[in-house]
């Protein structure tokens, strides 16, 4: 009893630092705003999904025209000699994967699903093998908006690029980076707590010969990311970290050069390491900005090894972080639009001209015509001839070249691009105007220089039937055979070549024969200049026997405006058409002419239609009444041409300064 009453009184002795209220105070509870970590899976969806619909909308609803010219200006062919071409420079297999998705492009929107299919894969391959948080997944839309870029960014140079597959290049090479890395971060057979190498790396490192052989320079690209993956995962020692970062480093400067030494010295030594990068070069032009968002592209996405390490405390979402992600979806909606706004993919021209030369490659003449009808501003030159071409062949050209805008712009680039027409669309405007030999001659020529594309094939195939060059067309023809989309266009010609007697038969080719068998097959020279050739031409030539070239012939003396031209032309369609109503556009010229140089034509007996005197009147009074308030010529040409600008008279008066290219 003693022992346990000194204990209670030793205890009640013990002395008290804090004495404890009786009620605890509450204290006031910090409230952060958080989503809850289950919900967190939904941000990587609406991240690309977003992502999606605005490449969807740049793809689809503004490039259509401009994928199907991308393919159309692309090859592939299932053949070794495809292949054995791809293997002679960097990135076989990506070049050859890259070729063959090209060739769905032919329906945009099927094209362009892949294409953006394939970036939601990469996307979600991106997010497994940096381990990429759910709250930073917006991240991961970085490298994605890059390679929407390289497709939005092209402009003129889509006729212009030589590298084989541009259009699914990054894709298809990043993706293959992607798989590679994930290849390389393995162990196999060893623990995954390694600490100096694991076996994933070293075998990737003893084939990386192979990765740039088959990938090029995205092959290389897991060498660069694994060693910053791991630096900020923490697997490896400090000694296996830069055991690890030396391989990496000797694989990046050593590979190229033994490539180049061993398989590739048909190319530059200083391209060996970007080769896989698209080049921007013509005729001494270079536009290394348009590489940046490849390169972009191969960067961003080591970001994401350094997010990785970010943590979270608890097992919400901050608001920062769910903001920032929300800021970053954002800003590639405005990027992409700021972005394809500066690239041109507002410019009509730019997509009206791939519209037309559809068109006409299709002989749809009356679509090409609503086509250049439907044109806010000037046209280019290269849409006028094609308008001309399809006023030709649907019987309308005396009556309606005139009712279309002829003034005519240069293509708008963005850089120091210059544009010929020769490399855009000689082939076919030569060959519709009959000029056979010029159209072949430049599309071989285009073949050597960018490649022998499915469009310059087709026209070297038409180019040779008209020759009646029938075993040549076959060679065309069994390439064509070959493609996907082609094929039934290859086998309806092979009917012909089988049988050439049924020639007539195909009235596709019936003007440009009758235009061809008169002038002959003379190839003198162009000068590069397609539309200054044709005018020339065929404003200085005559023909009585066929109706058709006398009246292209004609028409071009008009265009030039030289009435020394002019009339013989007009007094020999008025012969070979007697008894036929003259076209507007003729009587016009006509009319004007003869009130101009009345020595030169007496057209007092000329029967005129009376709403063309009219007009004429009509038109001199207005100029007349315009320059007297002290307007300037081409200020009168503005105000006169809403009610004037269909006819020739406003096209010989202030039609003018148009250059040709």
């Amino acid at each position: 009893m003693a022992q346990k009453y000194k204990n209670k009184k030793e205890t009640a002795k013990k002395p008290s630092f804090v004495s404890a209220p009786a009620t605890a105070p509450k204290t006031k509870e910090r409230k952060t705003f958080a989503i809850p970590s289950k919900a967190s899976f939904i941000l990587p969806i609406i991240c690309i999904a977003v992502f999606a619909g605005i490449a969807s909308y740049f793809l689809i609803e503004k490039n259509s025209d401009m994928l199907f010219m991308a393919q159309s200006k692309s090859r592939f062919f299932f053949d070794q000699t495809f292949w054995e071409e791809c293997l002679k420079v960097p990135g076989a297999a990506l070049s050859w994967i890259s070729s063959y998705l090209t060739q769905y492009l032919y329906e945009p929107t099927l094209g362009a699903s892949i294409m953006i299919g394939m970036w939601v894969v990469l996307f979600f391959a991106a997010k497994f093998v940096f381990k990429v948080k759910n709250e930073w997944s917006a991240l991961i839309l970085l490298p994605l908006t890059a390679l929407l870029v390289t497709i939005i960014q092209t402009g003129y140079w889509i006729y212009y690029i030589k590298f084989f597959g541009y259009w699914f290049s990054g894709t298809v090479g990043l993706l293959a980076a992607m798989i590679l890395t994930w290849i390389g971060m393995q162990s196999f057979f060893i623990d995954r707590k390694y600490t100096l190498v694991n076996a994933g790396y070293i075998l990737l490192a003893v084939l990386s010969i192979l990765c740039y052989r088959y990938f090029g320079t995205y092959g290389l690209l897991p060498f660069l990311y694994i060693p910053i993956i791991e630096m900020f995962r923490g697997n490896l020692s400090r000694n296996g970290l830069i055991a690890t970062a030396a391989i990496s480093l000797l694989v990046l400067i050593v590979i190229p050069q033994v490539a180049h030494n061993m398989m590739y010295n048909n190319i530059r030594a200083d391209l060996a390491w970007t080769y896989s990068v698209p080049a921007f070069q013509s005729d001494n032009v270079t536009s290394s900005a348009k590489q940046y968002p490849f390169f972009a592209a191969m960067l961003t996405p080591i970001l994401l090894a350094f997010v990785q390490k970010r943590k979270n405390k608890g097992s919400n979402i901050g608001a920062l972080t769910a903001f920032c992600s929300l800021i970053v979806t954002v800003g590639i909606l405005i990027g992409s639009y700021i972005i394809a706004d500066e690239k041109n993919i507002d410019n009509y021209n730019y997509h009206a001209e791939m519209r037309m030369y559809r068109a006409i490659d299709e002989q749809r003449w009356d679509d090409a015509l609503e086509e250049m009808a439907s044109i806010p501003g000037d046209a280019s030159r290269e849409m006028v001839l094609l308008k001309n071409i399809a006023l030709f062949n649907n019987g309308h050209m005396g009556d309606k070249m005139f009712k279309y805008n002829n003034m005519g712009e240069p293509p708008y680039v963005d850089d120091s691009l210059y544009v010929h027409m020769v490399q855009t669309a000689a082939p076919i405007i030569y060959y519709n105007h009959g000029k056979v030999n010029f159209s072949y001659r430049w599309c071989i020529e285009n073949s050597v220089e960018f490649g022998f594309s499915f469009d310059n094939l087709k026209n070297l195939t038409r180019c040779s039937i008209i020759n009646h060059e029938w075993e040549v067309a076959r060679k065309y023809i069994d390439i064509l055979k070959k493609t996907i989309y082609y094929k039934d266009w290859a086998e309806h010609l092979e009917k012909l070549v089988d049988n050439p007697s049924t020639f007539a038969d195909y009235h596709e080719f019936g003007n440009v024969y009758e235009l061809y068998s008169h002038m002959g097959s003379v190839l003198d020279g162009d000068n590069g200049l397609c539309e200054m050739y044709v005018l020339n031409y065929f404003a200085n030539t005559q023909n009585k026997d066929s109706k058709l070239l006398q009246e292209l012939t004609l028409n071009y003396a008009m265009v030039q405006k030289d009435i020394q031209l002019f009339w013989p032309r007009f007094m020999l369609y008025a012969q070979l058409h007697n008894g036929e109503k003259m076209p507007v556009h003729y009587q016009e010229a006509a009319y004007l002419y003869g009130c101009l140089e009345p020595q030169t034509m007496d057209i007092s007996r000329m029967p005129f239609d009376e709403s063309i005197i009219k007009k004429y009147e009509d038109f001199q009074q207005t100029s007349q009444s315009l320059l007297r308030t002290g307007l300037n010529a081409q200020d009168v040409g503005k105000s006169m041409k809403a009610t004037f600008g269909d006819t020739f008279y406003w096209f010989y008066f202030f039609c003018r300064d148009i250059h040709s290219y």
